[in-house]
């Protein structure tokens, strides 16, 4: 089987659910979620995109934060010895994503579409809670979906190889934190 190049690695639960907490305590950087025109605009669609969205930073002194880059460092590091590739560390933005029932990330999309996000290497994504009606990630080339399961964490090429949708869940909720890594 040819390789895919879609890492797949475990958070612990309680950061994943300390994640959650966090989304639902903080309104200093929540919104509704926004998509990227070829552009470069940020537009709302709920027909694309239908989320309420956190910013967290990388450099943020919540203890779960630092826990779960902590995490992310040790999978980034896995992935990059595994490829031979150079340095990369996490954007300094990063996203944690409520989907409502019938919401997600609906339209095939990859994470370098325009100019002003050609600086994003790879993906990382967490489901931080279990999702049994659908929900899952699809990925369009690689033809297989994840199914959102508490912890599981992925990591991918940012280009158009990994063009991705979500797959709505008609009766359920579903968490993710995701972001991105830049070579430095």
């Amino acid at each position: 089987m040819t390789d895919n190049f879609i890492y797949e690695f475990n958070i612990p639960e309680y950061i994943c659910e300390g994640l959650i907490d966090y989304h639902k305590k903080t309104d200093e950087y929540k919104k509704l979620g926004t998509t990227v025109t070829t552009s470069g605009k940020n537009i709302i669609n709920k027909d694309i995109k239908d989320s309420v969205d956190v910013v967290f930073f990388n450099g943020s002194n919540n203890s779960i934060i630092q826990s779960y880059f902590s995490e992310l460092s040790k999978a980034l590091i896995h992935y990059t010895q595994k490829y031979n590739l150079g340095s990369y560390r996490t954007f300094i933005q990063n996203l944690i994503q409520y989907y409502p029932p019938g919401g997600g990330y609906k339209q095939y999309h990859y994470e370098r579409c325009n100019k002003d996000v050609a600086e994003r290497g790879l993906v990382y994504m967490t489901y931080l809670n279990d999702v049994n009606d659908e929900g899952g990630t699809e990925f369009k080339y690689q033809k297989t979906i994840f199914k959102p399961r508490t912890g599981l964490s992925l990591i991918w090429p940012s280009d158009f190889t990994h063009t991705h949708r979500g797959i709505v869940s008609p009766t359920q909720e579903k968490y993710i934190a995701t972001g991105w890594f830049v070579n430095i």
